[in-house]
């Protein structure tokens, strides 16, 4: 009789056991199980896909060494995008459960301009860690009090949002939340640098802030566009079933053409053609400035909850997204990548105060930090911030997690119109 070299269970949970903590010990490595991100859940889950990754190549590497491998390497191989699927899906759950519940962190923020604002509002309500905003300190007139405030009002821990604070009132205030065991913040100001990165070094013991390469730039260039080319063609494949019944009902609704093609700016203000399902009226861009008075958006955007130039047929395409899968043509011509900032119409970037064009220093994106993370709900300078952080901190684990998040966002619909 032949030997049976069928395993036994215990031999798959042992591994499993083994590959699930080379998993956990690789993000613990990668960040994922820090408090807060800046990007929030993009991180967090980029984090997890890198380490599912490396866990399945460590074990891969170690089981060829040792040859204790029993089964099939097709095994390992799956379990790479089930664990990172499967770990996402957990931790956005967990997140959404307790990031914030349980008592909150009391902060104090030390500043009371429009930033310092806007900074406090969303460390209360988008945050993941639950804050609370005690108060609002203006260090001009109240920086005296600044450890009987502390004191009296519970204070776990301070934000230093004024970038005008003199230098001694400054180190003032440092020292005292060392003394007393208080967590500072101090806010850099993203808006006031020029270099397109930036980190934090040290020199003969004075911090200095220092420029460095954009991560968008050389092999990371590569990298990108490499990826774009496969995975655009891949899905263009796939939803050539889409495209024609999409073209379809265009026609059959609103006659022809079924494509719209508008006038976007690229990577270093350049511009070209994006190409879109028509979802409005033949003509309607025409029609946009008798509508500005309805305009629902900040800044230089223009966005009306319930256009009336919008189709029957398009107000479906929209709200699924199906209207923007044309563009994956203009990812494979190269005009746009995959992942990347919303490409913005030339009439919005003749409003664009100098801050803003540095989200043009990247290729555009299908889809992207905004798309996943509320779209038109939005105001613009929300979208700009995110948009800029994508850029200085782009890797292509964070493309990998857009891409997972992004369909999740489609079907939630929040600010698709």
């Amino acid at each position: 009789m032949g030997s049976d070299f069928r395993l036994s269970v215990y031999h798959y949970v042992l591994t499993g056991i083994v590959l699930g903590s080379v998993q956990v010990a690789f993000m613990a490595v990668f960040g994922v199980y820090q408090r807060e991100f800046g990007l929030g859940m993009i991180e967090e889950i980029a984090g997890i896909i890198r380490g599912a990754l490396m866990a399945v190549l460590f074990t891969l590497a170690t089981t060829f060494i040792t040859r204790q491998l029993l089964f099939s390497r097709f095994v390992l191989f799956f379990s790479f995008p089930a664990s990172a699927f499967l770990l996402s899906f957990w931790h956005s759950q967990f997140r959404k459960l307790s990031s914030r519940t349980g008592t909150p962190s009391r902060v104090l923020v030390l500043g009371v301009s429009d930033h310092a604002k806007q900074l406090g509002d969303f460390m209360e309500n988008r945050a993941q860690i639950n804050y609370t905003v005690v108060d609002y300190l203006d260090p001009a007139t109240s920086i005296e009090d600044f450890t009987t405030i502390i004191k009296t009002k519970n204070i776990s821990g301070i934000v230093i949002a004024n970038h005008s604070i003199p230098a001694d009132k400054l180190s003032f205030v440092i020292l005292t939340c060392e003394k007393m065991g208080i967590q500072y913040k101090i806010a850099a100001d993203i808006f006031a640098l020029v270099s397109l990165t930036a980190r934090v070094a040290h020199m003969g013991g004075t911090t200095l802030i220092e420029s460095v390469p954009a991560p968008l730039s050389g092999h990371g260039l590569v990298l990108k566009r490499a990826t774009d080319l496969i995975l655009s063609a891949i899905f263009i494949t796939i939803l050539s079933p889409v495209f024609l019944l999409t073209a379809l009902a265009i026609a059959v609704d609103s006659g022809f053409p079924v494509f719209y093609q508008q006038t976007r700016l690229g990577k270093d203000n350049k511009p070209f053609k994006m190409l879109k399902f028509r979802s409005m009226r033949v003509g309607a861009h025409r029609e946009k400035e008798g509508l500005s008075s309805q305009n629902e958006s900040m800044g230089p955007l223009f966005k009306i909850r319930d256009d009336p130039r919008i189709t029957r047929t398009g107000k479906f395409l929209r709200r699924w997204s199906v209207d923007e899968l044309p563009q994956l043509f203009n990812v494979l011509l190269g005009k746009m990548s995959l992942v990347g900032p919303r490409p913005p119409l030339p009439e919005e970037v003749e409003e664009y105060s100098r801050r803003d064009f540095k989200r043009l220093h990247t290729i555009p994106g299908v889809t992207g930090v905004w798309q996943i993370s509320g779209r038109s709900n939005l105001g613009f300078d929300e979208m700009v911030k995110l948009d800029l952080y994508y850029v200085d901190n782009w890797s292509i684990w964070m493309d990998m997690a857009i891409l997972m998040l992004t369909p999740s966002a489609v079907v939630n619909g929040s600010g698709a119109y």
